[in-house]
């Protein structure tokens, strides 16, 4: 799962998978996460 799949996923008020947080988490911390997506997924969680 890419961080826009997960984004409209957690928009969407549905919970992330073990499996999707860990694909995002990764996607993060590679580097390839913009820091605007990376503090719209962070408010999302909240």
């Amino acid at each position: 799962m890419d961080i826009k799949q997960a984004l409209n996923k957690i928009g969407g008020r549905q919970d992330l998978t073990g499996e999707e947080m860990r694909s995002v988490m990764n996607t993060i911390m590679s580097g390839e996460a913009t820091p605007s997506q990376i503090g719209a997924f962070l408010m999302g969680m909240r």
